[in-house]
């Protein structure tokens, strides 16, 4: 479980990355400096979405230990309503939104008319990115880690694609790459909702789960609301930083938009053990197996530990060549 996951947070990352590399080549350091105004933006809208999912991957894995089917169905089906209605009500937040929190980041002139462009496709579109990043950990819970992994890796190709031709070929600049980052979700987003709606019996959602449960929804609220915090609490804290930054100036800002994105990266794999260890532990706890909880928390620890002492050599020591 872990492994798929990691590689599907470590694509979820790319996909920033990518926009960044051909905006930067393409547009210059002031449009690479806007994408990252408005990363954290988008890091909370994921990181709600991936909190939803994996605190409704959590619910649906205790009932599944205690091998409660209907239950765990009624969970899936509510965590899919509470994900699009999520979806719609960020979307609208940020769009009334926008403008305060560019101008309370502190850009001016080109880069605040280029983070304005760039994060006005996002948020229209801002469903789709919102409902992969939470049917992801839903699919990964019922098994199918292979196919969630597979739909990750089509996004992001597409998303190279799309970048190349956007932003190279037609010279769109930052509204090509948007474009092809909300279109890149789309197809990742779609996929998984065929894979659930036709393809696999044990993903398919009977009618009579398909609303939100008010038992369910007070559980996934309380497991879901503090993992998306926990997941954006770094971004969080980087629109502090960055309305410092922009004091600075463009080269400055370009400099911690690079670093937040190798950075970014870098953490993918902890948000998945994470996700992994506490679907791993609920699944256990609900078939009453308390040896098998301890003895996988202990061995995600040390997972963690040995991950964060590769990132800490790989950052320090290539830091300037990434």
């Amino acid at each position: 479980y872990v492994l798929p996951s990691m590689v599907s947070m470590l694509l979820s990352g790319f996909y920033s990355m990518v926009d960044g590399i051909f905006v930067g080549n393409a547009a210059g350091s002031q449009a690479l400096a806007a994408i990252n105004l408005v990363y954290p933006i988008q890091a909370c809208m994921n990181a709600t979405a991936f909190g939803l999912g994996v605190g409704g991957a959590v619910l649906m894995s205790k009932h599944m230990g205690s091998e409660e089917y209907e239950q765990a169905d009624r969970a899936m089906g509510t965590t899919l309503s509470l994900l699009t209605i999520a979806g719609l009500g960020l979307m609208g937040f940020f769009w009334l939104t926008k403008d305060s929190i560019i101008h309370l980041l502190g850009a001016t002139g080109e880069i605040a008319q280029y983070a304005n462009e760039y994060i006005s496709i996002i948020i229209l579109c801002g469903i789709f990115p919102v409902l992969g990043n939470g049917v992801t950990p839903l699919i990964r819970n019922r098994g199918k880690t292979i196919e969630a992994t597979l739909f990750m890796s089509s996004g992001l190709v597409t998303n190279i694609l799309l970048d190349y031709v956007f932003v190279f070929r037609l010279r769109m600049g930052l509204a090509g790459a948007a474009i092809a980052t909300i279109f890149a979700q789309a197809v990742s987003g779609i996929l998984c909702f065929l894979l659930i709606a036709f393809k696999v019996n044990v993903l398919h959602i009977p009618k009579s789960s398909r609303y939100v449960d008010k038992q369910h929804s007070l559980k996934l609220l309380a497991m879901g609301v503090p993992m998306g915090l926990q997941f954006s609490i770094t971004a969080i804290g980087s629109m502090v930083m960055q309305s410092a930054n922009n004091a600075l100036g463009t080269i400055y800002v370009s400099g911690f938009t690079a670093g937040m994105r190798i950075k970014s990266l870098m953490m993918c794999p902890f948000d998945a053990l994470g996700a992994a260890v506490s679907t791993f532990l609920s699944q256990n706890y609900g078939a009453c197996k308390l040896e098998r909880i301890h003895d996988g928390y202990h061995k995600g620890v040390m997972v963690s530990i040995l991950y964060g002492a590769f990132a800490c050599v790989v950052m320090v020591f290539f830091g300037r060549i990434l």
